[in-house]
């Protein structure tokens, strides 16, 4: 049976969640140029998605655990 939780547990887990992703790092002088375009073509899909801040920011906390799971898939240079 599933375990039915509080919006306060729900709102703690997504904080917990959203914190995990804390870097920020002046992109442009640490990696190549390529990060930026790519970075503001996903903020492009968010928006056209319609997302709120935190949906949009658990989007990519998501897509950033994804990528760290397939990376020794992707092709990574």
């Amino acid at each position: 049976m599933d375990e039915v939780k509080s919006n306060a547990d729900v709102e703690l887990e997504r904080m917990k969640y959203l914190k995990n992703f804390e870097r920020q790092n002046n992109v442009e002088q640490i990696f190549n140029e390529g990060v930026s375009p790519v970075g503001k073509k996903i903020v492009e899909l968010l928006k056209k998605e319609d997302m709120t801040y935190d949906s949009a920011y658990a989007s990519l906390q998501y897509a950033y655990n994804l990528i760290r799971y397939e990376s020794n898939f992707l092709k990574l240079n």
